[in-house]
């Protein structure tokens, strides 16, 4: 069972009678939500030869999440790597797979070089969080993202948002790297700090979110 707790979620929910793991739940709330399909208009920084067919951010999010759940697949396969996931905290493939899903969510159009633009921009406003990919991803699952009337956000279970948190830390609350990536806005520290707890360590990130950070720069062609 990744992390203490793990498929807690923050909010009361409806039990459902099909066959699913709450991980599998957060898969396919992901997946269905209006704020994934939107990464199809978010475009990757391409050559002008690559031609008509562009890999935009929902490409690039679907092929993440194919080979994180591949590459905790063969964790779990080896004995020896196994028993060290489970000593770490534990690994799923389906959280694995959902945090890889949801890791763009908050990428804004344009790459980094727009991602830096808006942290500009937000903090000349006097918000001195700024804009990060990541944190807006973290806002938009707990916050943003639609779903129910009932609850904020996507109501992801406490695994899968840990294993969001490639930056589990505030800006500015510690040295450089603080301050050129974090994970988590301070307007969602209630959310943050639920999610961490029981962690061993405050900025240890979890089996699952460092096998999805992998992901996301991977190429393995054995896995197509």
């Amino acid at each position: 069972m990744p992390t203490s707790k793990g498929d807690a979620r923050r909010q009361p929910d409806a039990s459902v009678l099909l066959p699913r793991s709450e991980f599998q739940r957060d898969r396919d709330r992901i997946l269905y939500a209006s704020t994934l399909r939107r990464l199809d208009g978010v475009s990757q920084v391409v050559a002008a030869s690559e031609g008509h067919v562009f890999h935009n951010r929902l490409t690039h999010v679907l092929k993440v999440a194919q080979i994180g759940r591949g590459v905790a697949e063969q964790v779990l396969y080896d004995a020896k790597d196994k028993g060290l996931a489970e000593a770490l905290g534990g690994l799923s493939l389906d959280v694995v797979e959902s945090a890889a899903l949801a890791h763009d969510l908050g990428h804004p159009p344009f790459g980094h070089i727009a991602e830096h633009q808006l942290d500009e921009l937000v903090k000349k406003h006097g918000d001195t969080d700024g804009f990060e990919g990541n944190a807006q991803s973290f806002r938009i699952v707990t916050k943003l993202a639609v779903r129910s009337k009932e609850s904020s956000g996507l109501n992801l279970t406490r695994a899968t948002l840990n294993g969001l948190l490639k930056y589990p830390w505030f800006r500015g609350t510690g040295g450089t790297k603080h301050e050129r990536k974090w994970g988590a806005y301070h307007a969602e520290e209630e959310d943050f700090k639920w999610v961490r707890e029981g962690m061993r360590g405050d900025e240890r990130k979890s089996v699952e979110a460092e096998l999805m950070d992998w992901a996301t720069m991977l190429r393995i062609p054995y896995m197509t």
